[in-house]
């Protein structure tokens, strides 16, 4: 199933909302979020509903090497509904990182960014047949046309 959302972009949905907030990063450490509280937002987000999500499978075809999800999930701190951006690949020297928002539609562009930039320039290793042919040949599952 492909969605297409008549959105702003992210950045010009930014300006009118605010900016997405990095939660936690894999290269630094995240100033929005306290070091000692990342293991309750990491609990929150994987536990969160999946609203949408992009995949590549490894190649043994039975997990995940890179994962793209829009979650929306009960933050821990306030206990407020907010959105998530929940980003990670599964290779040696992986990356991961979360961003959020309250509203949704800055998240889902920035979903949607995301998505278009690793079918672009990929980050894990696939076959030269999915790169650069658009989103349905790169991923094993997505939402995103």
């Amino acid at each position: 199933m492909s969605i297409a959302l008549a959105v702003k972009p992210w950045w010009e949905l930014a300006e009118q909302y605010g900016q997405p907030r990095t939660v936690m990063h894999h290269a630094t450490r995240s100033n929005a979020v306290p070091r000692e509280q990342h293991a309750a937002y990491a609990f929150n987000i994987a536990g969160g509903k999946v609203l949408r999500e992009s995949g590549v499978r490894a190649a043994n075809g039975k997990t995940w090497a890179l994962t793209i999800r829009l979650v929306e999930y009960i933050e821990p701190a306030t206990l407020r509904t907010r959105f998530a951006l929940d980003f990670w690949t599964v290779t040696p020297g992986g990356k991961w990182y979360v961003a959020d928002h309250d509203t949704r539609a800055v998240i889902e562009a920035v979903y949607e960014r995301a998505v278009r930039i690793e079918a672009e320039r990929p980050s894990v290793p696939v076959d030269a047949e999915r790169v650069g042919r658009g989103t349905a040949a790169y991923y094993d599952v997505t939402d995103v046309a």
